[in-house]
């Protein structure tokens, strides 16, 4: 008889809520600046005895229930990597806003540290375009994409640990260590 209740407890733990767990969709959903959190698809949620479907798009504020359940803030406890990327593009620049009036850049005057706060399209964008410009220079005209990929990636991480230093410098750090 203890085998049995042994089996159905272990059958109704089975079929308990998934959601306030470690199993928290993390991936689904993305902090925005004002707090709340947004799905960035459609995700089922285990609720009270039944799955709920948020569709991409819901946001949820902090304090706020929905259906019994506080997604915003299981999420703030369950996600820190989606809390911390959306400290971090609280911070950002985006590259237009270093212009000069004329519109122009002078990457020789850009800093790591402005280089480190640009949203990551338009740090690809700057390494991408400075790499070309820099193999143009010495008259190369192919492209590895792998090897500038990586480049970019080595920049950046050049400019996160020296951010005193200009954006030119951590350029040419890692184009030396590269033809080595």
């Amino acid at each position: 008889m203890r085998f049995w209740w042994a089996l159905l407890a272990l059958t109704l733990a089975a079929g308990a809520p998934a959601y306030g767990q470690s199993g928290m969709p993390c991936d689904a959903f993305m902090k925005n600046g004002d707090g709340s959190w947004q799905a960035t698809r459609n995700v089922p949620l285990q609720g009270a005895g039944r799955v709920y479907n948020v569709l991409q798009g819901a946001t949820f504020k902090p304090g706020g229930s929905f259906m019994g359940m506080q997604i915003a803030d299981d999420l703030e406890k369950e996600c820190p990597a989606a809390v911390e990327a959306a400290a971090a593009a609280l911070t950002q620049v985006e590259l237009p806003k270093y212009a000069a009036p004329s519109g122009n850049i002078d990457t020789g005057n850009l800093t790591c540290a402005q280089f480190s706060n640009l949203p990551p399209e338009d740090a690809d964008f700057l390494g991408t375009w400075t790499v070309g410009w820099q193999n143009g220079a010495s008259k190369n005209r192919a492209i590895n994409v792998g090897k500038v990929r990586e480049a970019i990636r080595n920049v950046a991480a050049y400019c996160k640990a020296n951010k005193d230093k200009k954006f030119v410098q951590a350029i040419d750090v890692v184009m030396k260590a590269e033809k080595r």
